[in-house]
């Protein structure tokens, strides 16, 4: 494709008016103040459009789209245990490929091209991810309650090894494969110190939940002899790998310094926190340490939605109001955060930027809407006033998978249909 004249964020996320960018199979070819020569197939207009990098969410946990509105009112350990868990005990492969489905249109339709996801049943949900054309880091996150168990015995690793078998045999590098471990209470010092291990043979970043409620923090210090979360994963060898670790609500001092030297990831899901009274991630303390940061939307079952303009909004307002400053993290940097933090976090180094010889994973804004007049400030615009229906265009590695808010690659009512079939056909098995 072509653009032309149109306005564009470029990779020191600065606003370029009047800009021509060009892609050619997956990649991004040509960006510039003037017309390429050359045959780009599709030409597209850029008068009244914005143009950006697509979004990237490091932590969800997609099949559960169907649970969307299931355990209402809940805190979370009350809401897994009475809720999530019975529920997932009788949730069919094939529920989870139409959840997948349902929830990779959703992601889209709000400019995201890419997921860091945490379920299982990992290849039959994968595959729905890359029909739909999105990409996807995910893994089976280890749950052991047995101190003898050994991590090699379990699911969660034979389910990795058949995962990473199938991603060997597709024609592009959209799903890839993590480890994972669900959180500190989940498991077993043995099984999580194995994953780790694994982890680390294969080159695999990790994912785990941390930190994510006030007692679950205090809790893993009674059981560790003080260690917090992070200090535990730190003993059980789990940071000799790439880390993404998921809300981060409760950090102490000595665990943002630990993040911070290990060049470890923080999934700020803002939503999902406040949604189940978990509190609010402290964020400007961890950009101001120099920690990586990133933006996710957790599943539709804490949500209740994948939009990641929400979250990026969200992440924006919640910053400055706990920190007292109107500046706390700046707007530009949020978006690093739902961008190029987030494609790097995934290992995805080619990713998250509008610049030449990167993947050509880009959103289109129409900027002619009232909520959207004037434009006297592009970046704050998207962060605290565009809407995910404000996205005319998302295209994943050079493929327009989305526009005018419509999927492309998959038929969307048919998506929605099975989708609330299978999760009426679990309902009724509880």
């Amino acid at each position: 494709m072509l653009f032309k004249n149109i306005r564009l964020l470029d990779e020191d996320f600065k606003v370029r008016d009047n800009m021509y960018l060009a892609t050619r199979g997956d990649r991004i070819v040509y960006i510039g103040d003037s017309e390429p020569a050359g045959d780009f197939g599709e030409q597209m207009s850029g008068t009244g459009k914005f143009i950006m990098p697509a979004f990237y969410n490091t932590h969800c946990h997609v099949p559960m789209t169907l649970l969307r509105g299931y355990g209402e009112g809940l805190p979370l350990q009350r809401w897994l245990n009475e809720r999530i868990f019975p529920f997932e005990a009788k949730f069919t492969r094939e529920a989870k490929y139409w959840g997948a489905r349902l929830g990779a249109v959703e992601l889209m339709k709000s400019g995201c091209v890419s997921i860091t996801d945490m379920y299982f049943n990992l290849t039959d949900y994968g595959k729905a991810l890359h029909e739909v054309g999105l990409k996807a880091n995910i893994c089976n996150g280890l749950v052991s309650f047995d101190d003898a168990a050994s991590y090699y015995d379990g699911g969660e690793y034979r389910e990795t090894l058949e995962l990473m078998d199938w991603i060997e045999n597709l024609d592009d590098d959209r799903i890839k494969a993590d480890a994972g471990a669900h959180s500190e209470y989940a498991t077993k010092e043995r099984s999580l110190r194995e994953m780790g291990d694994f982890a680390a043979a294969q080159n695999l970043i990790i994912q785990v939940h941390t930190s994510e409620t006030k007692s679950e923090h205090e809790e893993c210090k009674g059981r560790h002899g003080g260690l917090t979360p992070v200090q535990y994963f730190e003993k059980c060898g789990l940071f000799r790998s790439p880390v993404v670790a998921a809300h981060c609500v409760w950090l102490e001092e000595g665990d943002m310094a630990i993040l911070e030297e290990n060049e470890a990831f923080i999934s700020h899901n803002p939503s999902s926190n406040l949604k189940l009274g978990s509190g609010i991630a402290p964020i400007k303390k961890y950009y101001d340490a120099g920690i990586n940061l990133t933006i996710g939307t957790d599943g539709a079952s804490s949500n209740n939605n994948l939009n990641m303009l929400e979250e990026i909004h969200m992440a924006a307002m919640l910053c400055r109001g706990i920190s007292m400053d109107a500046n706390a993290v700046p707007a530009a940097d949020i978006l690093r955060m739902a961008t190029v933090n987030g494609a790097k976090a995934q290992g995805r180094e080619d990713c998250g930027l509008l610049k030449e010889g990167y993947r050509a994973d880009l959103i289109v804004f129409d900027l002619m809407k009232p909520h959207l007049s004037p434009d006297y400030d592009t970046i704050a615009n998207i962060v605290f006033s565009a809407q995910a229906e404000d996205i005319c265009m998302t295209v994943c590695d050079g493929a327009i998978i989305c526009r005018d808010g419509k999927a492309l690659l998959v038929d969307e009512e048919e998506t929605r249909a099975k989708a609330v079939e299978s999760f009426h056909k679990v309902l009724e098995t509880l």
